[in-house]
């Protein structure tokens, strides 16, 4: 099983930072951002593969009328355990915001 946080894994490695320390998650879809990846929802990350996140603001979309929620609450439970500075989970489907972490700006 691959890493689905590889790329962001490979940025840290390499000493550099996501612009804005922001980086958006699709579950099952790679958002229409910069910096954007996609996470399968067949592959979800371990909280080994989230290491990459801490302290980076972290928004994950997904589509509320499609995804199994088992999937959507495994994965906010990995992301939020890595520590990242805020985790936002955004449903596109009814355009709602939960903010699951807020950060110190």
């Amino acid at each position: 099983m691959t890493n689905p946080l590889h790329q962001l894994d490979s940025m840290v490695a390499a000493g550099m930072q996501p612009v804005r320390r922001e980086v958006w998650l699709g579950l099952g879809f790679r958002p229409p951002k910069r910096c954007a990846i996609a996470i399968d929802t067949a592959v979800l990350p371990t909280a080994a593969d989230c290491r990459p996140v801490i302290g980076l603001d972290i928004i994950l979309t997904y589509h509320g009328d499609t995804t199994r929620y088992g999937a959507l609450r495994a994965l906010c439970g990995v992301l939020a355990a890595a520590s990242p500075r805020r985790l936002v989970v955004i449903d596109l489907d009814i355009k709602r915001v939960a903010f699951l972490k807020l950060g110190t700006p």
